[in-house]
């Protein structure tokens, strides 16, 4: 009822003059009515209406193409058979589908570009042949070719593209014509979409596309000389993969695969499980630096301070003991920071820390005053926060500071031994 009503307000119109009833349409048929716009010279309504309605254009195009002739006696023939072909319907109607092609390009009419990319795709997935005639000729028309890869990226499910999967038809295009890396990002792509669905859980069967999809990017990458690292990525993108979804189906939880390698080995120690974690440090070749780095954060995470402690006495960490400092006052842990401060030996890093843990800090809590280097003392008292010169002199180098336990504000803050 919809497309009647639709033709009916069509044909309504006053340049056209063709007032009718639902029920006089009914008695009169489409076929009918499609015969008395080209009688009234309606050619262009009366074929947007014929393949609105799913009936044979070519009624029309023919009926369409005498009058021409018969109009234009005194015009050549070889001119008018020319401007009978610059109609892109009725070249796609004679099976001209590269010249109506390149009429359409010529006109700059997106929309007619992808009524003749439309027609051709159809005419190829009707007759099961091979796409590789199509995608040679749009590859070489420019405009052709990207509005192609635009709507293909974007409309992953065409109707007119029913024979293929997700992608496929996109897929096919770049390998055929030899553009692999594209061809390898656009199976990234769909690897991403696998891992956002909801379905992707714990021993899910997704997560085998989904490393075969990385897998085969990988192998495209590999094909180019350009792009060594992606491809070198991919397979560690892979790799990753199959720990991760061997770890969900382990634990029975659904929190690792779309992680990194840093925060996979910090969810294993956060569960209790340091094999797991060493395992994935040692097939993915983390620096220690780093390993100590994730470590100390998992394990202020849970709390688990003793054995943050044993941790930071197995041997003397490569990158010093400021992850530790850090991991402790994240977690608001003063003063288990207080236990690693004075282990840090660079000066700097030291007076940092002991600054980090007395801005909200209690008097009592910061350690006695040390001497420095150079038989130089200097003693700053917690709470105090100095900003350019003291009554006595410019403040000291925060190099050389140390706290010690309890202040109050004097005329005699700064006390310099020498």
């Amino acid at each position: 009822m919809c497309k009647i009503l639709r033709v009916l307000n069509a044909v309504r119109d006053p340049e056209i003059g063709m007032p009718l009833t639902v029920k006089q349409y009914k008695l009169l048929t489409a076929t009918v009515l499609i015969g008395r716009l080209i009688n009234a010279n309606q050619h262009l309504l009366a074929l947007r209406i014929s393949e609105y309605l799913n009936l044979n254009p070519e009624v029309v195009i023919m009926h369409w193409a005498c009058e021409k002739i018969t109009a234009s006696a005194a015009i050549p023939d070889v001119v008018l058979l020319e401007g009978l072909l610059d109609k892109i319907p009725l070249l796609l109607s004679i099976d001209e589908q590269d010249k109506a092609l390149q009429k359409s390009i010529e006109s700059g009419d997106t929309d007619l570009v992808y009524l003749v990319l439309f027609h051709i795709w159809q005419k190829i997935s009707v007759e099961k042949s091979a796409p590789l005639d199509f995608f040679g000729v749009i590859n070489a028309r420019p405009l052709a070719r990207d509005l192609f890869i635009a709507y293909a990226s974007e409309h992953c499910s065409m109707s007119i593209m029913h024979r293929h999967s997700k992608h496929e038809a996109l897929k096919d295009f770049f390998l055929s014509t030899g553009r692999l890396q594209d061809a390898g990002f656009l199976l990234l792509k769909e690897s991403r979409e696998l891992e956002r669905n909801p379905m992707a859980s714990k021993g899910s069967p997704l997560h085998g596309p989904q490393v075969r999809l990385v897998e085969q990017a990988h192998r495209l990458f590999a094909e180019t000389k350009e792009h060594l690292f992606e491809s070198k990525s991919a397979e560690e993108h892979a790799k990753l993969l199959r720990v991760q979804h061997q770890l969900e189906v382990s634990t029975k939880q659904a929190i690792f695969v779309g992680s990194s390698v840093s925060d996979t080995i910090k969810t294993c120690i956060v569960m209790g499980n340091e094999r797991a974690a060493v395992k994935v440090k040692s097939e993915f070749k983390v620096p220690d630096k780093r390993w100590y780095w994730l470590k100390s954060c998992a394990l202020a995470t849970v709390g688990n301070w003793d054995a943050l402690e044993t941790f930071s006495r197995e041997k003397r960490p490569p990158g010093g003991y400021k992850p530790f400092v850090e991991a402790c006052i994240d977690a608001g842990q003063k003063t288990e920071a207080l236990k690693y401060i004075p282990k840090l030996t660079d000066p700097g890093e030291r007076s940092e820390g002991y600054a980090q843990i007395s801005i909200e800090g209690e008097p009592g809590l910061l350690s006695p005053p040390t001497c420095g280097s150079k038989g130089l003392q200097v003693t700053v008292l917690s709470g105090a926060r100095h900003e350019g010169a003291t009554p006595y002199g410019a403040a000291p180098s925060s190099l050389a500071l140390h706290v010690c336990p309890a202040w109050h504000p004097g005329p005699h803050s700064w006390l310099c031994n020498v």
